[in-house]
């Protein structure tokens, strides 16, 4: 891996995470959030995500 990858990666992780902590505290607060939606910016509460982004198996458990 280079190691300018290796900074996008760390980078896009640090992102990822802070706008986690956006979406949680929007919704615990009842905040709206500008989203690009349908080609302008529409302010919405952030959706509670239920879904799993990826599946698990055996690795990840620790079996």
């Amino acid at each position: 891996m280079k190691k300018h990858k290796k900074y996008a990666v760390i980078g896009l992780r640090a992102l990822q995470r802070a706008s986690a902590k956006v979406a949680e505290n929007a919704r615990k607060n009842n905040y709206r959030i500008p989203i690009w939606k349908n080609g302008r910016i529409e302010y919405e509460i952030p959706e509670i995500n239920t879904e799993q982004a990826s599946a698990p198996d055996a690795k990840s458990r620790g079996i």
